[in-house]
């Protein structure tokens, strides 16, 4: 089983990184979305633009991007019911617990779906052979 070489993220994709968070914070504030949504939806980019970058290798084997998109609306639907249960005036979760919330949520989402990936891609292989 033989994974793309390239093991480093390219500086273009970690450019395109920084700029999807400053274009999510820019129309954030030109919407003017409430500081807790509008730190939630930066964090949600920064994860799913890290698990991207992370899992490039797989992109094109079996399941993935089924796989990512069921996990991207299961942090979404999570995300909102936490944020929903939070009063009003509450900035909602920042800082270092977020921090920390997302690094663990992103390495375990870079984990299942090389996982998944790597999996279909083997079981598709013994089929063949």
């Amino acid at each position: 089983m033989h994974i793309a070489d390239r093991r480093r993220p390219s500086v273009v994709e970690w450019m395109a990184a920084i700029a999807a968070v400053g274009i999510v914070v820019a129309v954030s504030d030109f919407l003017g979305i409430s500081l807790k949504w509008e730190n939630a939806v930066t964090f949600t980019v920064l994860l799913f633009v890290g698990v991207l970058i992370g899992t490039r290798p797989v992109w094109g084997r079996g399941t993935f991007w089924l796989d990512l998109i069921g996990m991207f609306l299961l942090h979404g639907i999570l995300l909102t019911a936490i944020e929903q249960s939070l009063p009003a005036t509450s900035a909602g979760p920042r800082g270092l617990p977020m921090v920390g919330i997302i690094l663990a949520e992103g390495i375990l989402f870079v984990v299942v779906l090389f996982r998944r990936a790597l999996g279909s891609s083997s079981s598709s292989e013994s089929r063949n052979e």
